[in-house]
């Protein structure tokens, strides 16, 4: 946020600095200011994504949630759980629901653009 305030924006937003915030929201309890630094940096990392600055499993995930409906696939062994919990089998998405969601956003474009 201080390389933003000195000028250095396109620096910032070109770099993968905005990716490095684990957004724990820590920062929210040790904020002198009370400022909500957390959603600071996720509209840093918004006008880094709409310049194309997207780091490769962010994209990869984000690709996933387009092309499946989820970004992480569940795995065997968490369908096990599923069963031996009485949960029932993973539940259906509907892709095409979520797909039209994305495209509405504008996400289809933002996760191309970052190819």
């Amino acid at each position: 946020m201080e390389m933003i305030i000195l000028g250095l924006r396109s620096d910032v937003l070109s770099e993968q600095l905005p990716w490095y915030c684990l957004s724990c929201f820590t920062c929210l309890d040790r904020c002198p200011q009370g400022g909500d630094v957390g959603e600071t940096m996720f509209a840093i990392r918004n006008l880094a994504v709409r310049q194309g600055n997207i780091p490769e499993g962010i994209l990869a995930q984000a690709k996933n949630l387009f092309e499946n409906g989820r970004v992480v696939t569940p795995s065997r062994m968490a369908l096990a759980q599923r069963e031996k919990y009485g949960l029932g089998r993973e539940p259906v998405v509907d892709v095409e629901i979520v797909q039209k969601i994305l495209r509405r956003t504008s996400f289809d474009r933002l996760i191309n653009k970052g190819s």
